[in-house]
């Protein structure tokens, strides 16, 4: 039996699931109402018998009601239309006759690194429409030949997913995967009245009882089905597949420092970088060089990139780095920035902010108002431990770490904590060099916000400040300062 026959089979065998269920609690409903219509008149206790009979029925309708009305929402995507992509949709379909599988009825984008088949779950009725995700890291960073290749399994998974019994299986799988797990979506169910709460928990029982009894049929009919398009594939563009699967590690690793050192700080003040993918380019690239891959993959930096089979390639990164914002932070309004604008616009408010957080600390461990110098606070850190502020950042600025511990309560608010202290003098010795006009904010696509001078040299101010934190030795620190025409004893402008 091949791995298709295979999985047709496994489908059947969820479809006989879900048609027993149904059989038995239409069965169940039937004998309820047969039983309440029998006791009916029969006094006290046959009241009370017919009343507990018509509230379980009501309780299966009510989970069989659930279970007709649940819907799980397509990934959040942007969709890619024949007319934004013509060449990208050629390739689709190029793809799927040297395969001899039917091509993707739909194409969308999504800020994920990955790529997978969905069905459409807005039609309800008819040939199940299967919708082709791509991931727009890949297709921003991986070469046209590599993207294809990488795309020839998950494409060759349109012909199975054609088939009526595997569909109805995959969609009787994610109605019950939705109706018990409601807020695994990253995208939230909308907001319903605290008084149905107990209501809600009848389906949603039901639900997770028949999908306990069908994940290992679904399992196994979806490693049946990934097997079988894995073999389709093989022998279409197999050189370049090695190549890919090597870009998608890199990829996610760039792609992972891109969002946590530059997308999350952004998102936090209330604004979104909106060319997401071009700034994945540039921190690949940089990654690759930091490795010393450069060699190794200059070669195919040459050819085609993916992202030019798009018609618009820059509207469509607008709209997937608007789209990461919702995904990835929350659906709070925020406004676009620019790389070019990215350094004033959220790099600077940042520091400023934790600069005034860390003297606001400072002046409350003293019980009276300092001025906001960077000499105040070396002097205070070189006194010792005991003498050091408590520095406790606030919201939004206070990103991309944990603040909670183990048994879900915050830290302890006398604690010290070396590394947060760390990064608000950090912060603090910052905005003492953008006071002088020698030094800028600058973007450095795997580090972060980073300090530069006029040739766009970056400061290893960390360094500095590490010593003077961590070994109470400040004169390097002091001695760079004094170097960029900073004086320690003059007050600093501050924010947040």
């Amino acid at each position: 039996m091949t791995g298709a026959a295979e999985a047709r089979a496994r489908a059947r065998s969820v479809l006989r699931l879900r048609t027993g269920a149904i059989l038995c609690a239409l069965g169940a409903a039937a004998l309820l109402l047969a039983g309440a219509y029998r006791t009916a008149g029969g006094g006290l206790p046959g009241t009370v018998l017919a009343v507990a009979a018509l509230a379980l029925t009501a309780l299966i309708v009510w989970a069989a009601l659930g279970l007709a009305l649940v819907r799980r929402p397509a990934s959040a995507a942007v969709t890619l239309r024949p007319d934004d992509a013509p060449e990208f949709h050629a390739m689709i379909a190029s793809l799927a006759a040297d395969l001899g599988v039917p091509a993707p009825d739909e194409v969308r984008v999504c800020p994920e690194c990955d790529s997978w088949l969905e069905q459409d779950p807005a039609r309800f009725w008819g040939r199940p429409r299967t919708v082709l995700v791509v991931g727009a890291p890949f297709l921003w960073w991986l070469r046209v030949g590599e993207l294809r290749a990488l795309l020839a399994p998950v494409v060759a998974g349109t012909e199975p997913a054609a088939d009526p019994a595997v569909a109805a299986a995959r969609a009787w799988v994610r109605r019950l995967d939705a109706l018990a797990h409601p807020y695994a979506a990253r995208i939230r169910p909308a907001r319903v009245s605290p008084w149905t709460a107990p209501l809600r928990k009848v389906p949603r029982a039901f639900a997770r009882q028949l999908l306990d009894l069908t994940r290992s049929q679904a399992e196994t009919m979806e490693r049946d089905i990934a097997a079988w398009a894995s073999s389709r594939a093989q022998d279409v563009d197999a050189p370049l597949r090695a190549t890919a699967h090597e870009q998608v590690g890199l990829a996610y690793a760039g792609w992972d420092r891109l969002l946590t050192r530059l997308a999350a700080p952004a998102w936090n003040l209330g604004r979104y970088p909106d060319a997401l993918m071009a700034g994945v380019v540039a921190a690949l690239t940089e990654l690759s060089q930091r490795d010393r891959l450069a060699d190794v993959f200059g070669a195919r930096l040459a050819e085609r990139p993916a992202c030019d089979l798009l018609a618009a390639p820059e509207r469509v990164d607008a709209q997937v780095s608007r789209l990461a914002a919702v995904i990835f932070a929350d659906r709070s309004p925020r406004q676009s920035v620019g790389w070019g604008d990215y350094p004033a616009k959220v790099i600077e408010p940042i520091w400023r902010a934790k600069a005034g957080v860390l003297v606001e600390a400072l002046d409350a461990s003293d019980g009276q108002p300092g001025p906001a110098c960077v000499g105040r606070v070396l002097d205070r850190i070189r006194e010792g431990a005991a003498a050091r502020p408590t520095v406790r950042p606030g919201d939004p600025y206070d990103f991309g770490s944990d603040q909670r511990t183990t048994d879900g309560r915050g830290p302890d608010a006398g604690a010290f904590d070396p590394e947060r202290m760390t990064e608000h003098v950090i912060a603090l010795v910052s905005c003492a060099a953008l006071d002088t006009g020698r030094m800028h904010a600058g973007v450095d696509w795997l580090d972060g916000a980073v300090l530069v001078d006029g040739r766009g040299r970056p400061a290893d101010v960390s360094a500095l400040v590490g010593q003077a934190v961590d070994d109470h030795d400040d004169l390097p620190l002091r001695a760079w300062l004094d170097g960029i025409g900073v004086r320690t004893a003059e007050p600093i402008r501050l924010g947040g």
